[in-house]
C-alpha cells in the first residue's frame, strides 16, 4: 500500500509518542520495506540486538499496526516470523486514541467539578482536597500554614476547551 509522506509522518510521529523512538525505528524499515520481512532482517539493518527488535515489534502489533505470518523453515525446522506494517489502520487507531483521551478528560473534568481543593503558601502542598485538608486541620503540617482554598476553575475551563474540541473533532471524522 502505498501512502502520502504526510500519513507516513502522522504514523511515525504516534508510533514514537506511543511506543518511542526505537519502535519507530522498526516501523521505518517495516514501511520502506516492500515485502514481509524478518526480525532477523531488521535487527541486522538497524544495527540492534534481535530481542529489542522483537519488543519493538510486538509493541507495533499491540497497537494494531503490525502483523505477522508464521512459517517453517524448511532447512532448520525454525519458526520464522515475517512481519509487515498496516498504514491503512491509522487512521482507526487515531480515532481509538482520541476516544480514550475524550474519556480521560470527562472523568478528570467530573473529578474537578466535583471536589474542593485548598492550597498552602509553602512548596509542601500546592494543592489538596478537602478530604485531606480535614485530616490536616486545614493546617499544613510541614510549616503551619493555614490552607487557603484552591480555585480550580482555569483546569475546569482548559480541560472543557479540550473536551468540546475532541468531541468536534470526532464528529466531524465520523461524518456527522
Amino acid at each position: 500500500m502505498t501512502i502520502s509522506e504526510t500519513q507516513r509522518q502522522t504514523l511515525l510521529n504516534m508510533v514514537e509518542d506511543i511506543a518511542g523512538p526505537e519502535v519507530k525505528k522498526v516501523a521505518i524499515v517495516l514501511l520502506d520495506s516492500e515485502e514481509e520481512t524478518t526480525d532477523e532482517i531488521i535487527a541486522e539493518e538497524l544495527d540492534i540486538k534481535l530481542n529489542n527488535v522483537r519488543k519493538a515489534l510486538y509493541r507495533l502489533y499491540d497497537i494494531q499496526l503490525a502483523s505477522f505470518r508464521r512459517i517453517r523453515d524448511k532447512n532448520s525446522g525454525w519458526f520464522l516470523y515475517l512481519w509487515k506494517i498496516h498504514p491503512e489502520r491509522i487512521d482507526d487507531i487515531i480515532s481509538t486514541r482520541r476516544k480514550e483521551v475524550l474519556n480521560k478528560i470527562k472523568m478528570r473534568l467530573e473529578f474537578e467539578e466535583s471536589q474542593m481543593f485548598f492550597q498552602s503558601n509553602c512548596e509542601h502542598y500546592t494543592r489538596i482536597s478537602f478530604q485531606d485538608a480535614m485530616v490536616f486541620e486545614f493546617v499544613c503540617p510541614e510549616c503551619g500554614e493555614k490552607f487557603e482554598p484552591f480555585e480550580n476553575e482555569v483546569i475546569i475551563n482548559a480541560l472543557k476547551l479540550r473536551k468540546d474540541e475532541l468531541v468536534n473533532l470526532i464528529k466531524a471524522k465520523n461524518g456527522a
